[in-house]
Protein backbone atom coordinates (compact mmCIF):
# COMPACT_ATOMS: atom_id res chain seq x y z
CA UNK A 1 0.00 0.00 0.00
CA UNK A 2 1.43 3.46 -1.03
CA UNK A 3 0.41 6.26 0.66
CA UNK A 4 0.48 9.64 -1.53
CA UNK A 5 1.76 12.99 0.31
CA UNK A 6 -0.25 15.60 1.40
CA UNK A 7 -0.71 18.36 -0.76
CA UNK A 8 1.57 21.32 0.46
CA UNK A 9 0.29 23.95 1.71
CA UNK A 10 0.09 27.63 0.22
CA UNK A 11 1.69 30.29 2.36
CA UNK A 12 2.61 33.61 1.77
CA UNK A 13 3.86 35.64 4.39
CA UNK A 14 2.12 38.58 5.05
CA UNK A 15 -1.39 36.91 3.41
CA UNK A 16 -4.80 36.70 3.93
CA UNK A 17 -6.38 33.29 4.24
CA UNK A 18 -9.79 31.40 4.37
CA UNK A 19 -9.55 29.08 6.92
CA UNK A 20 -11.98 26.23 7.38
CA UNK A 21 -11.89 23.79 10.24
CA UNK A 22 -14.39 20.71 10.81
CA UNK A 23 -15.56 18.51 13.47
CA UNK A 24 -15.42 14.61 13.11
CA UNK A 25 -18.80 14.01 11.66
CA UNK A 26 -20.67 12.52 15.20
CA UNK A 27 -19.34 15.26 17.31
CA UNK A 28 -20.83 19.37 17.00
CA UNK A 29 -17.48 21.34 17.79
CA UNK A 30 -19.89 24.43 18.45
CA UNK A 31 -23.05 22.80 20.20
CA UNK A 32 -23.67 25.12 22.77
CA UNK A 33 -23.22 29.20 23.13
CA UNK A 34 -20.38 28.46 25.53
CA UNK A 35 -18.08 26.83 22.94
CA UNK A 36 -18.17 29.20 20.60
CA UNK A 37 -16.78 31.91 23.16
CA UNK A 38 -14.40 29.34 24.69
CA UNK A 39 -12.93 28.90 21.07
CA UNK A 40 -12.79 32.43 20.34
CA UNK A 41 -11.33 33.64 23.34
CA UNK A 42 -8.55 31.05 22.65
CA UNK A 43 -8.24 32.76 19.30
CA UNK A 44 -7.77 35.88 20.94
CA UNK A 45 -4.73 34.27 23.00
CA UNK A 46 -3.28 33.35 19.91
CA UNK A 47 -3.72 37.15 18.26
CA UNK A 48 -1.91 38.25 21.32
CA UNK A 49 0.93 35.39 20.68
CA UNK A 50 1.15 35.84 17.06
CA UNK A 51 0.30 39.25 16.13
CA UNK A 52 -2.37 37.83 13.15
CA UNK A 53 -5.88 39.52 12.60
CA UNK A 54 -9.40 38.27 12.15
CA UNK A 55 -11.37 39.71 10.00
CA UNK A 56 -14.40 38.04 9.96
CA UNK A 57 -15.72 34.69 10.94
CA UNK A 58 -18.35 32.57 11.01
CA UNK A 59 -18.89 29.40 13.36
CA UNK A 60 -21.41 26.35 13.17
CA UNK A 61 -22.43 23.52 14.85
CA UNK A 62 -19.85 21.35 12.99
CA UNK A 63 -17.48 23.29 11.41
CA UNK A 64 -16.23 26.85 11.31
CA UNK A 65 -15.15 29.93 8.47
CA UNK A 66 -12.55 32.71 9.38
CA UNK A 67 -10.58 35.43 7.15
CA UNK A 68 -7.34 36.00 8.74
CA UNK A 69 -4.54 38.32 7.69
CA UNK A 70 -1.61 36.50 9.17
CA UNK A 71 0.14 39.37 9.47
CA UNK A 72 3.96 37.49 8.90
CA UNK A 73 2.60 34.36 11.43
CA UNK A 74 3.04 30.99 10.22
CA UNK A 75 -0.92 30.07 9.85
CA UNK A 76 0.22 26.44 10.42
CA UNK A 77 1.44 27.21 14.13
CA UNK A 78 -1.45 29.71 14.31
CA UNK A 79 -4.17 26.78 14.04
CA UNK A 80 -2.57 23.67 14.96
CA UNK A 81 -2.08 25.41 18.60
CA UNK A 82 -5.79 26.77 18.37
CA UNK A 83 -6.96 23.33 17.37
CA UNK A 84 -5.24 21.28 19.51
CA UNK A 85 -5.79 23.70 22.83
CA UNK A 86 -9.65 23.61 21.90
CA UNK A 87 -9.57 19.53 21.16
CA UNK A 88 -8.16 18.59 24.69
CA UNK A 89 -10.15 21.49 26.55
CA UNK A 90 -13.35 19.90 24.35
CA UNK A 91 -12.63 16.39 25.40
CA UNK A 92 -11.92 16.97 29.06
CA UNK A 93 -15.11 19.26 29.51
CA UNK A 94 -17.35 16.39 27.64
CA UNK A 95 -15.55 13.64 29.17
CA UNK A 96 -14.60 12.05 26.00
CA UNK A 97 -11.38 10.61 24.12
CA UNK A 98 -9.67 10.88 20.27
CA UNK A 99 -9.84 13.11 18.01
CA UNK A 100 -12.48 16.30 17.10
CA UNK A 101 -11.44 17.42 14.41
CA UNK A 102 -12.00 15.55 11.01
CA UNK A 103 -8.74 16.70 9.28
CA UNK A 104 -6.43 19.38 9.63
CA UNK A 105 -7.21 22.81 8.84
CA UNK A 106 -7.97 23.76 5.14
CA UNK A 107 -6.85 26.88 4.07
CA UNK A 108 -6.66 29.04 0.63
CA UNK A 109 -5.10 32.73 0.06
CA UNK A 110 -7.62 34.97 -0.39
CA UNK A 111 -6.95 36.79 -3.39
CA UNK A 112 -6.93 40.76 -2.56
CA UNK A 113 -6.71 42.05 -5.86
Amino acid sequence: MFLLPRTRRQKSEGAIYHVMIRSITEVPLFEKHEDKIRYLNKMREYQKQYGFKVYAYCLMTNHGHFIIDSNGADISKIMQGQNLSYAINFNKINKRRGPLFQDRFKSKIVDTQ
